[in-house]
């Protein structure tokens, strides 16, 4: 059976979630995502073995870091000083306009290749980091929603911001990848 390796720790991301039947549960302590479960699986009319905290080890470990759990995992590790030194390099490069920028992360944050999981832009102020990294770059109402490409290896907030950028070689970007469409025009 699939556990976490420490049944005291909290989940990378910083919050537990389980999912039955397309209704997805959260919260950020193990008492109330166990009492969540309980009530869902109830609703579905399926008993609840233990506290429920089993489900959720069950639904949540397949998409955790490899090591937070008790068998093999083939997610991507996010480390962030790796993230922060390569978008450091986009820092002082000429940006495009905001209306560009929106465009774009809009795109970015409904990509598979993008993710929020381990790595919270707005609580850990990246993006007031990127900010200050990038003046003249406003806020941009989907700055809040916005993760890591982990195609990249960097923040998409920034990504977004800059006007040239090259691909990087032998990566294949997603079809619907706002960079590969914009190097076609």
């Amino acid at each position: 059976m699939v556990r976490f390796k420490n049944l005291n720790a909290t989940p990378p991301q910083g919050f537990y979630e389980y999912e039955l039947d397309g209704v997805m549960v959260q919260d950020r302590s193990r008492f109330g995502i166990c009492a969540k479960v309980r009530e869902l699986r109830t609703s579905k009319g399926l008993q609840t073995t233990g506290d429920g905290l089993a489900y959720v080890m069950d639904y949540m470990c397949p998409s955790l870091p490899n090591g937070f759990c008790n068998q093999p995992s083939t997610v991507k590790v996010i480390r962030v000083q790796e993230i922060k030194a390569a978008t450091a390099a986009m820092f002082g490069a000429r940006l495009v306009p905001s209306d560009v920028a929106e465009r774009r992360l809009v795109t970015c944050v409904s990509c598979p290749m993008h993710t929020r999981r381990g790595v919270c832009v707005s609580c850990t102020g990246l993006i007031s980091w990127i900010s200050r990294g990038m003046p003249g770059r406003g806020a941009l109402p989907a700055d809040q929603a916005s993760g890591v490409c982990l195609i990249d290896g960097v923040l998409a907030a920034a990504s977004v911001s800059v006007a040239d950028r090259p691909l990087t070689e032998g990566v294949n970007y997603p079809e619907t990848c706002w960079r590969l469409t914009e190097k076609a025009l």
